[in-house]
């Protein structure tokens, strides 16, 4: 197995936002070869490595398990994250056999002092895990996410400073492993599709070389989830454009267009 790029990325001008010390905290007792973080903090992250301030907010921690190289891992994971005081969330209906959220109640330090927060994180496997690698979640079946075998494939670690006097290293697809993890989640996701599409506009402006990346091997559904990409990203004046700079939606815009062959991006009225 190949090693994993790193990247160190730089604290931004504002500090690490809620809920980026719970990830430092996790991260603290769990090996990044254990989980890597996606979601909304994944896309957070490439863009605070980028520089780009458009920057979707987003409270939840979603940790993708790697079954793939190791047994034991969901029993691990819920025991560290016990050991922080996350208590795994039974689903509403008991005919639904899987469960993936942990809740956390606590009580800010800084005002309004007395107000409870409750901390949540995701627990999620790969949709296509091998058989052998399927494991139950404190007796229940793990979620699936769409993508999450080839993300899994393209992981770097990420050196981070959440906390001065504590670096942290979390294991993070990498900015192209991104782009088609939320290209999957947005043809899979019925309730709330668009946050993907301005999540992937992210991601395309966060690519710095994508020639090199029509140089690695692909997965046979890049090319799928690329194009649908480009059905709804054509248009540069899509919503989930807007909230980045002219030469970001440009590089984005030119990043999309030779991933999915060169061919020029146009959009029909």
């Amino acid at each position: 197995m190949s090693q994993r790029q790193t990247i160190t990325v730089a604290s931004p001008s504002g500090g690490w936002g809620e809920p980026w010390p719970n990830v430092a905290e996790i991260a603290e007792v769990l090996e990044p070869t254990s989980w890597s973080l996606v979601g909304g903090l994944m896309v957070q992250l490439h863009a605070i490595h980028t520089g780009i301030d458009a920057i979707r907010p987003t409270t939840d921690i979603d940790m993708l398990v790697h079954v793939e190289t190791g047994r034991g891992r969901p029993a691990a994971i819920a025991r560290a994250l016990a050991s922080l005081g996350y208590e795994l969330a039974p689903p509403i209906d008991p005919r639904n056999p899987a469960a993936h959220r942990f809740h956390r109640t606590a009580v800010p330090a800084g005002p309004p002092r007395g107000t409870e927060q409750v901390d949540v994180v995701d627990l999620v496997v790969a949709d296509h895990a091998a058989p052998a690698a399927r494991e139950k979640l404190l007796g229940y079946q793990m979620v699936g996410i769409a993508g999450g075998t080839q993300a899994l494939r393209r992981t770097v670690n990420a050196n981070l400073t959440i906390d001065p006097h504590r670096p942290v290293v979390v294991s993070v697809p990498g900015v192209f492993g991104a782009l088609i993890l939320k290209a999957a989640a947005h043809l899979a996701d019925s309730r709330n599709p668009e946050r993907h599409l301005q999540d992937a506009a992210v991601l395309l402006s966060c690519l710095d070389d994508p020639w090199a990346e029509l140089e690695k091997p692909r997965s046979g559904s890049d090319g799928t989830r690329l194009r649908h990409l480009t059905q709804h990203l054509a248009d540069p004046s899509h919503p989930a454009w807007l909230p980045l700079t002219d030469d970001q939606r440009r590089d984005g815009r030119a990043a999309l267009r030779v991933l999915t062959g060169g061919e020029p991006i146009t959009h029909e009225s």
